[in-house]
């Protein structure tokens, strides 16, 4: 499956020009307001230039985006952190959110173009938790696609992502429910043996 960056960043610019302004500072995901979390949104964007722009690590320690998952988020992740840096991404885009987030764009474009796929980056600056940018990118593409959708919902706008990102979003969720012990949970749900989910024809003959 082919996900683009370019794609999954462009459409999260035309998503953020839709929310009404009065929903900003209403609830967004969690503690976060809605300009909270799609300041948190925003941070797919600007880690890939800030990660590029520092020094190239000399080998890759994590070697597909479904172990990013698992070590990074799950082993060093820290939620105060991600909550914080979330209020400031959202207060840092001011008053037309779409052009400043469109402007990041540009710019982590570009650093792109220039870097290629196999470049090695340091995630957060630590050389330990390196790996090649093309796989980054699928997790930058995971995130704006997971956190598109809950824009979407809790502003009240009909958004749809690119099937294949939301194709690739599934198989890395499956990936870390699998390495968290929740494998054959989530594949309950998802085939419909938790009714309640509202998945139960999911794998019903002519559904």
């Amino acid at each position: 499956m082919t996900v683009r960056f370019d794609d999954a960043a462009s459409d999260l610019v035309q998503l953020v020009r839709r929310v009404p302004r009065e929903r900003l500072d209403g609830p967004g995901l969690g503690e976060w307001t809605l300009r909270e979390l799609i300041g948190h949104t925003s941070r797919a964007i600007t880690t890939v230039t800030a990660y590029l722009a520092q020094p190239e690590p000399e080998a890759v320690t994590i070697h597909s985006a479904s172990e990013y998952l698992e070590v990074v988020l799950r082993q060093h992740g820290d939620d105060e952190a991600i909550l914080l840096r979330g209020r400031a991404a959202g207060a840092a885009l001011g008053d037309d959110l779409a052009a400043e987030i469109e402007a990041m764009h540009v710019e982590a474009a570009a650093a792109i173009a220039a870097a290629g796929p196999d470049r090695r980056i340091a995630i957060g600056g630590d050389a330990t938790i390196a790996m090649r940018l093309g796989e980054y990118l699928r997790t930058r593409v995971f995130e704006l696609t997971v956190h598109g959708i809950d824009i979407a919902d809790t502003a009240g706008v009909e958004w749809t992502p690119v099937p294949a990102h939301v194709l690739d979003a599934l198989h890395l969720a499956a990936v870390n429910a699998s390495a968290r012990g929740a494998g054959i949970e989530s594949l309950r749900l998802l085939t419909g043996r938790r009714p309640a989910a509202g998945l139960d024809g999911v794998l019903r003959a002519g559904a």
